[in-house]
């Protein structure tokens, strides 16, 4: 009979390692954002030599890359510029805060951490996609999220299972076209009480032919069903591929402590039956 793998927590893991004298990798302390880790992610190398030169550099950016840096909270994003891009996932973040000044964003991903609400979002009127997916949300609040929203991600959360939860959100997000990764249907909006145009079918929403003149190419992407829905699904498409080869390989790691386990067990049980044979052909001779 195979033995259950027991998922410990890390005072049992320490605790473990003492009395089994096994090795264990230490867990790594977060980090906070600075100034140095921007720059190290998103500019050219080098460049953090002149501190002119930086600071143009990063009241230019753009897109900001920091995922998988182990980042505890969102904080320090006040020196950068027009940021619209802003990649997060895979850290310790427990909470979503700090985006005030970067009124900019139009896309947003912080899959993957440990958010446990959905909250401090309202105000990024822009925000055309959000991935919060494989986090700790138990409870969507609807009116947190900007209404700007195009794809909505929240796969991997517990709130998924409210039998209301998709329901809920098409209500309050007008635009949405996407949610958990699935197309919003015509059929869904009129369901929810939203009013539908006759040229919007059940595959979604079509491009959008009213928009502003001078708006970026990204945006427009936003608005549509094109470009933006292919990349942005093959972020989402990664970022889960991701967090479950993360999850084998803590249930591998967690497999050989057990096997560690049941081995020592194994040799303390056999010690006392050795040293009793020892003992009897001592006897003998």
């Amino acid at each position: 009979m195979a033995s259950e793998v027991v998922d410990l927590g890390d005072n049992e893991l320490w605790k473990f390692q003492a009395e089994n004298d096994v090795e264990l990798e230490a867990p790594k302390k977060t980090v906070r954002i600075s100034v140095s880790l921007i720059a190290k992610r998103n500019l050219p190398a080098g460049i953090t030599k002149e501190s002119d030169k930086l600071v143009a550099a990063l009241m230019k950016l753009t897109h900001l890359r920091l995922d998988r840096e182990n980042i505890g909270e969102i904080d320090n994003l006040e020196c950068l510029g027009p940021i619209t891009n802003i990649y997060l996932q895979q850290n310790k973040i427990k909470k979503i805060e700090n985006l005030e000044s970067l009124t900019k964003i139009r896309f947003l991903c912080l899959a993957g951490n440990q958010i446990t609400e959905v909250e401090n979002l309202h105000h990024l009127t822009g925000l055309g996609f959000l991935d919060l997916s494989d986090n700790k949300i138990d409870k969507v609040n609807p009116e947190e999220l900007p209404k700007s929203l195009v794809i909505l991600t929240l796969n991997g959360n517990p709130c998924t299972v409210n039998p209301d939860h998709r329901k809920q959100l098409i209500q309050v997000l007008p635009r949405l076209q996407q949610l958990d990764g699935q197309q919003v249907t015509r059929q869904e909006k009129l369901e929810a009480g939203l009013e539908v145009s006759d040229d919007e079918d059940d595959e979604g929403l079509e491009d959008d032919d009213e928009e502003e003149e001078g708006q970026e190419e990204e945006i427009d992407a936003v608005e549509g069903k094109g470009m933006f829905h292919d990349v942005t699904c093959g972020i989402v498409e990664r970022s889960h591929e991701r967090v479950k080869d993360v999850l084998r390989q803590h249930k591998d790691h967690m497999t050989e402590l057990e096997e560690v386990r049941s081995q020592s067990a194994l040799t303390m049980a056999a010690t006392p039956r050795l040293s009793s044979r020892m003992s009897e052909r001592s006897d003998a001779d």
